[in-house]
């Protein structure tokens, strides 16, 4: 399960005809793939549900559902539109002359995470300690605590809530709510190892009072870490950071337009998350161009070669799950660098 697409982006903001073209082809597959929403009865969730949805069985229990014919599509086509999200090349042209035997991992490089199947989702319930929240069920996986999805506040809601406009909302402070979720990552991460994929919609509070919300809960994780490939536990801790920060930025961004705002939030992240060592390497990786984005080669100073003109579209999913757009993606990335660089040498 998933967050929805990012905020939406106003037409002709990213101008020209490719780029209207890849919207709607983004956001028509996205729309087709979002079958339901988070359940919550107190206000609309801005939530949308990816790769199946949520049904209620004979016997009234809360099911994610991911056996139909479009959650299939979904995962398939998943995988696909991961395989350039976490990887980049600033000169393949020169890799490849420095290793032929490159060639096809440069066309073809493999997704190093994707929407696993039910029992994949499974294992990784049950390796972040997640048995008492979901668990087997015959028509996919059971929702065991449906009041987690009924009454819970999704951090992301809680950005939104500009939007949402509900009384059960208005209220919440979202920075509070950003570093409970935070110490909360820290702890899965120390407790149980890296989740597959963070972002805003990956939270959910069960308990919420007056501005405070509290005992975080991770939603259901159906994002996994390809086992085939050679990833390193301090790579993928780094991934999950990356994404929330990446998440963290276009919310706080969209929400207040103002990127000191934007600097308070990715502090308040990582002075909770408090890992200089995986928040080093999170420096690391978005200096050198991960996430896949577009709009930022003159930041990272990419050579213009066949890889940085196909930016726009191996782009395209990061900028669907993530909604960063090309005119501020440089900007975000340079942000998420400085301050990662900042809280991994704490007193520099």
């Amino acid at each position: 399960m998933e967050r929805e697409a990012g905020p939406r982006i106003h037409p002709g903001e990213e101008g020209g005809e490719r780029s209207g073209i890849l919207k709607k082809l983004r956001e028509g597959v996205y729309g087709a793939v979002t079958e339901s929403r988070f359940p919550s009865s107190d206000y609309k969730s801005s939530l949308g549900v990816w790769g199946g949805k949520l049904t209620r069985d004979s016997e009234n229990r809360l099911v994610y559902d991911n056996r139909g014919v479009i959650s299939r599509i979904d995962r398939f086509g998943d995988a696909v539109l991961r395989s350039f999200d976490d990887h980049i090349a600033s000169d393949p042209v020169a890799l490849i002359a420095r290793h032929p035997s490159w060639m096809l991992r440069m066309l073809v490089p493999g997704t190093k995470r994707y929407r696993g199947n039910t029992q994949e989702i499974l294992q990784n319930v049950r390796r972040l300690g997640l048995d008492q929240y979901y668990g087997q069920h015959p028509q996919g996986i059971e929702i065991k605590r449906p009041e987690l999805y009924t009454k819970g506040r999704v951090l992301q809601d809680i950005y939104r809530a500009d939007l949402i406009n509900s009384e059960h909302l208005d209220n919440q402070d979202r920075f509070e709510a950003l570093g409970s979720a935070a110490r909360y990552l820290a702890a899965i991460h120390k407790e149980h190892g890296a989740v597959g994929e963070v972002n805003c919609g990956c939270f959910i509070f069960q308990k919420s009072s007056n501005q405070e919300v509290r005992d975080p809960v991770l939603n259901l994780p159906t994002v996994v870490f390809n086992r085939e490939k050679n990833i390193g536990e301090r790579e993928k801790k780094a991934t999950d950071v990356l994404d929330f920060l990446m998440s963290i930025g276009v919310e706080e961004y969209r929400r207040s337009q103002d990127w000191e705002q934007v600097a308070r939030a990715l502090n308040t992240a990582l002075e909770n998350y408090q890992d200089p060592a995986v928040i080093l390497l999170v420096a690391a990786f978005a200096k050198r161009g991960r996430l896949t984005l577009q709009g930022d080669e003159s930041e990272l100073n990419l050579p213009d070669t066949i890889s940085t003109r196909a930016r726009p579209v191996f782009s395209q999913h990061n900028k669907a799950r993530l909604g960063v757009k090309e005119s501020f993606s440089g900007t975000l990335r340079n942000l998420i660098t400085t301050k990662s660089l900042e809280h991994a040498f704490p007193g520099d």
